[in-house]
Formats: C-alpha cells, sequence, structure tokens
C-alpha cells in the first residue's frame, strides 16, 4: 500500500465527520494533549521571566562582588583601580553606605542610604522618574515602595536620622534631604532603598568622608564566587569580599528549582495525554475490526494496518502539540493581564515586594522550550500508537469476516 494511501486512511480516522467512534476518540485524545502542552508553555514561561528578571533586573542592580571594610578614601581608590584592570570585571565602583531612619511627619521607616558615584548611578538611569544625571549633596531618590510608606513624592523633603559612627558618641546626625525622584524597579529593591551621592553618604559616615567599600560588576556573573576567593587571598586581611549568591543565592536557586519540578510534574501530564492516545487507539480497533478485516482481504498486509495506527497517533500528536503550542503562547501572554484582571476584581495585591522578589508576573516565552516540548508530545504519542497498530495487525481476518457475513 502506497504512504499516501496509508496517510489517507489515518487522515478519515481522526477526521470523522461523527458517525463512528473513531473520530470522536481521537479528537478527545488531542484536545487532551492541547490542554496540556498549552498549561505548561504557559507555565514554564512564567517560571523563565522569574528566572530572566532574577537574572537581569535584579542582579543587574546589585553588586555581583562586594569588598567591604575598614580603610580610607586613598586606599579604596587604589584597591579600585586594580580591581577595574581585572579581566572578569565589567564595571567597578566605590560606594557608601549607612542604614537611616527616613522621618516624614509621624511615619517612620528604616532606609539603607546608598552613596553612588554618577557612572554607578546609571545603572539605575531607566528606573528614575524622572530622569536625572547627576544627584547634588542632600537630595536623594527614593524606592516607590518607600517613598508610599512615607507619603512623599518628588520636590518634598524628610528627615533623616543617621546613627552615631562610634559607640563613644551618643548623639545621632539630623539631616533633611530632599527627594527628587522615585525608583521603581518592580523589585523587593524598592521597599528600602535610598540613593545619594557619593559625597553626601560618605560624609554622614565620617568626617573624612571615607567610602564603605568597592562594588564590582562582573562579564560573568556566575563566576562571582571564584573571583571572591581570590580576591579574598590577595586583598589586605583589612577587607572582606561577598558575593550575590551569599545574598541572592537561595532565590535564584529556588527560582531553578521550582522551574525544573513544575517541569517534570507537567511532562507527567503531558505522559498521561499521549498515553491516553493508547486507550483511544485500542478503542477505535476495536470500532474498526470489519474495515480493517476488509482491507487485508482486499491485498493490504499487517504492516500497511499496522502504520495507519502508527500515523494516526503520530497525526494526533502533531496536531494536539502545534494546536497546544499556538494556545500556549497566547495563554502565557495574557497571564499578566489574567493576573491584573484578578487583583482588580478581588482588590488584593498577588505579588507584593514584601513577600515576592517581584511585583509583577514576568513572562518570557522561550522557543527552545516549545521545540522541546513539540517533539516530547509527538515522540510520546507516537509511542503510545504502538500497542494499538500491533494489536490491529494481528486482528483474526477470516473470524471477523464470518461473523459479519453471518
Amino acid at each position: 500500500m502506497p504512504w499516501a494511501e496509508r496517510l489517507n486512511f489515518a487522515l478519515r480516522q481522526i477526521i470523522d465527520r461523527g458517525r463512528g467512534l473513531s473520530g470522536f476518540l481521537s479528537k478527545l485524545s488531542a484536545l487532551g494533549l492541547i490542554l496540556a502542552v498549552a498549561v505548561l508553555l504557559a507555565v514554564l514561561s512564567v517560571m523563565n521571566g522569574f528566572e530572566r528578571e532574577m537574572r537581569d533586573r535584579i542582579l543587574g542592580l546589585v553588586p555581583h562582588v562586594t569588598v567591604r571594610g575598614f580603610t580610607d578614601l586613598e586606599s579604596w581608590r587604589g584597591h579600585q583601580q586594580k580591581l577595574a584592570a581585572m579581566p572578569e570585571v565589567a564595571r567597578s565602583s566605590l560606594f557608601a553606605e549607612r542604614d537611616v531612619l527616613a522621618v516624614r511627619g509621624t511615619r517612620v521607616h528604616a532606609a539603607r542610604l546608598l552613596g553612588l558615584s554618577e557612572e554607578a548611578l546609571s545603572i539605575w538611569q531607566p528606573m528614575i522618574t524622572p530622569p536625572i544625571n547627576s544627584l547634588p549633596d542632600g537630595d536623594i531618590l527614593l524606592g516607590r515602595a518607600l517613598a508610599e510608606r512615607l507619603g512623599v513624592d518628588r520636590g518634598h523633603r524628610l528627615q533623616l536620622i543617621v546613627p552615631a559612627a562610634n559607640n563613644r558618641d551618643t548623639t545621632a546626625n539630623i539631616r533633611v534631604v530632599t527627594v527628587t525622584g522615585v525608583i521603581y524597579s518592580g523589585t523587593e529593591l524598592d521597599e528600602g532603598l535610598m540613593i545619594g551621592s557619593f559625597g553626601f553618604a560618605a560624609s554622614l559616615e565620617s568626617e573624612e568622608g571615607t567610602a564603605s567599600g568597592i562594588a564590582l560588576q562582573l562579564e560573568d556573573l556566575f563566576s562571582a564566587p571564584r573571583l571572591r576567593w581570590t580576591l579574598a587571598g590577595v586583598l589586605p586581611p583589612t577587607l572582606y569580599v561577598t558575593d550575590w549568591t551569599g545574598s541572592h543565592g537561595n532565590l535564584y536557586t529556588a527560582i531553578q528549582l521550582s522551574r525544573d519540578l513544575i517541569t517534570l510534574l507537567l511532562l507527567s501530564i503531558i505522559a498521561v495525554a499521549a498515553f491516553n492516545v493508547v486507550s483511544s487507539l485500542v478503542l477505535v480497533v476495536t470500532d474498526r475490526r470489519g474495515s480493517i478485516a476488509m482491507l487485508r482481504a482486499l491485498g493490504a498486509s499487517g504492516a500497511d494496518i499496522s502504520w495507519i495506527f502508527l500515523l494516526q497517533g503520530g497525526l494526533i500528536g502533531v496536531i494536539g502539540a502545534s494546536a497546544g503550542l499556538f494556545l500556549g503562547v497566547l495563554l502565557a501572554e495574557a497571564t499578566p493581564y489574567l493576573a491584573a484582571g484578578l487583583e482588580w476584581l478581588l482588590d488584593v495585591k498577588l505579588l507584593n515586594t514584601d513577600v515576592y522578589p517581584l511585583s509583577f508576573l514576568p513572562v518570557d516565552v522561550r522557543w527552545s522550550d516549545a521545540v522541546k516540548l513539540w517533539c516530547a508530545a509527538v515522540l510520546l504519542c507516537l509511542v503510545a500508537a504502538i500497542v494499538p497498530a500491533r494489536r490491529a495487525a494481528k486482528l483474526p481476518v477470516a473470524q471477523i469476516l464470518a461473523t459479519l457475513g453471518a
């Protein structure tokens, strides 16, 4: 039997107009596969989005490697120049940080004041409203969540209560600052972040105005642990080195682990949907026993019958997986809008940076995932069709024809 004829018989069994059991069961199998593939692609896209935002947004803002310690400003500058010359380092900058209390009327909130140079401030530029090029001393930027808690906006003034630099001095340092902009990164960083100029933050640390450390951004952020150990061996003992895996590594690992577990879980759903083809095609074989016997009597071989059912299983996989990918892409792209609609309907914030690392639902549809899902679904359907195909090829033709004649 030519391949075209085999394919034609397989298609006719799938596109049954409803007069027999064959078409109904084929459509039911394809529908289950469509839903399984669509849900898996949508969920994977959301998990990919969290991984991307974690890597590009959060880890793009926090230092990959941080050198801290106690030394004077000139020594800090010397160390910075040496570290900037290392091939792994993309950018290095001095920073000064202080824990402060921000006071606005009766509202008091703890915050971390981060003093940055103009070069380091450029990383934050896309997230600052309104855009600024520099920060004069006494002007600060606030994370949106912190600004909302304090009830301040651009142009408002705040009091900063800065703890004493040493235990012998019990007098707190109070400064009045002006809010010149709001930072919205959509991450947990907005909860307690306050950015000022390096000179202003350094003057709060001590009268000499020293730095708190050096922030390094690397070409490859995953090389941070190795570089940390390298720097720990060459820098003076008064300095200590940390990297992003200490502050955000657990979160990144948890996202990766969640993605892998969800993939395994939903792949099992696809496997169930694919192996539903087994029961469907077994019932189709029973329903089409007479037709199979007539084809064998007309000269079709057992291999021809086997290939017809294998092709039917493969076509169910191709149609179901393709339609599932199309539906999955639509579902993934609609997920942020569905989440926003649910928030509006319930009047509840589903993602809050008090609990979650992001305040929005990210989506990243990766075509590599789509191709893998398509191949896995089609392959599982082909494997599932082997048993019904072998059973159809071994049907007792003479007995069936005798039964039909009776």
